[in-house]
């Protein structure tokens, strides 16, 4: 499983991986099979992205000096990256704004690759 997603799971960044507990998995999608079978087991992994603070140097570093290529490594997390960064710090909106302009198409919300 790990190496099919390799591409998506493992690009720029910090992420954890995790066992979704079984409670989980059955109040979001309760299942119903006919015959019922003696016993069922699903396992579902989940995925959360951590902005670390060397994550944010490194997003912030790169725009101190207009690097976008190394701005678009972050691809599709980018986006949650910046928004955090807004967040924390609203005096960066603006400039913020501005490298959206410059990297837009590189990323967007929850594309795939």
């Amino acid at each position: 499983m790990v190496e099919t997603w390799h591409d998506s799971w493992f690009e720029e960044g910090s992420r954890l991986i995790y066992i979704v507990p079984p409670h989980a998995i059955d109040d979001a999608l309760p299942l119903q099979v006919d015959p019922r079978p003696s016993q069922t087991t699903r396992v579902f992994v989940g995925r959360i992205e951590l902005i670390t603070p060397a994550t944010r140097r490194a997003v912030e570093g790169a725009m101190a000096v207009g690097d976008v290529s190394a701005i678009e490594r972050f691809g599709r997390f980018l986006d949650p990256i910046l928004n955090r960064m807004v967040s924390e710090n609203p005096a960066s909106a603006d400039r913020i704004q501005e490298l959206r302009a410059k990297v837009q198409g590189s990323f967007s919300t929850g594309a795939c690759r």
